[in-house]
């Protein structure tokens, strides 16, 4: 009964996760049409990555949830290693972009940009790492452009980095203590809010 209703959060907040993603995405595609920012674009590409990511790990969480009532002898594991891998990969190659981006053009303006974000069940301790990584990486730049605008805007990306950072650190315990496993869809989620509020702030400008 606890594994299925794992299953089940876990389906959801990937789903919400997913959904977010695709909305950053879109809404930082419309902002780079209307101002050019190459951050912007790099944004749109990392995000929807992600959300395609997100929405297939989710796909297989709930085809293993139906796979474990209808069919008890189902190689579920199998499933549920293979969506966390196409999550883990598209995570990888989405903030690979955007430290791509920050390594470029070491200082930025965007006034009030910057940027990115994923998550679950099984995690491969080796991802996690270079996942955690490269969120620290952009975290860092995240708050050095911060702390030379001091706008609200950088404030939320700065934020939404660091919650996502933490939401992986959490994963990564997950192992060690299933609690760190709810806490981190949490996290993960509220760093998405951040940013998608972000760029929702820079359309209405």
């Amino acid at each position: 009964m606890v594994l299925f209703k794992l299953f089940g959060f876990d389906a959801i907040m990937v789903f919400i996760s997913s959904f977010i993603a695709f909305a950053i995405g879109y809404y930082a595609g419309k902002a780079f049409r209307m101002t050019s920012e190459k951050l912007l674009l790099y944004l749109n590409l990392s995000f929807s990555i992600l959300g395609v990511g997100l929405l297939t790990d989710g796909l297989t969480a709930v085809y293993a949830y139906l796979a474990l009532t209808s069919k008890p002898h189902f190689n579920v594991g199998l499933i549920l290693v293979v969506g966390n891998w196409i999550l883990s990969i598209a995570e990888i190659v989405a903030f690979s972009l955007l430290v791509y981006v920050y390594v470029k053009q070491a200082s930025w303006a965007v006034g009030s940009f910057a940027l990115t974000p994923l998550i679950f069940k099984t995690y491969n301790p080796l991802t996690e790492m270079v996942i955690i990584f490269l969120l620290g990486y952009i975290s860092l730049q995240a708050l050095t452009n911060y702390s030379s605008r001091k706008e609200a805007n950088s404030m939320l990306v700065f934020i939404g980095f660091i919650l996502i950072l933490l939401s992986h650190i959490f994963f990564f315990l997950t192992s060690t203590w299933i609690g760190s496993y709810i806490i981190a869809h949490f996290l993960q989620l509220l760093g998405f809010l951040s940013l998608l509020v972000m760029l929702l702030r820079v359309n209405r400008k």
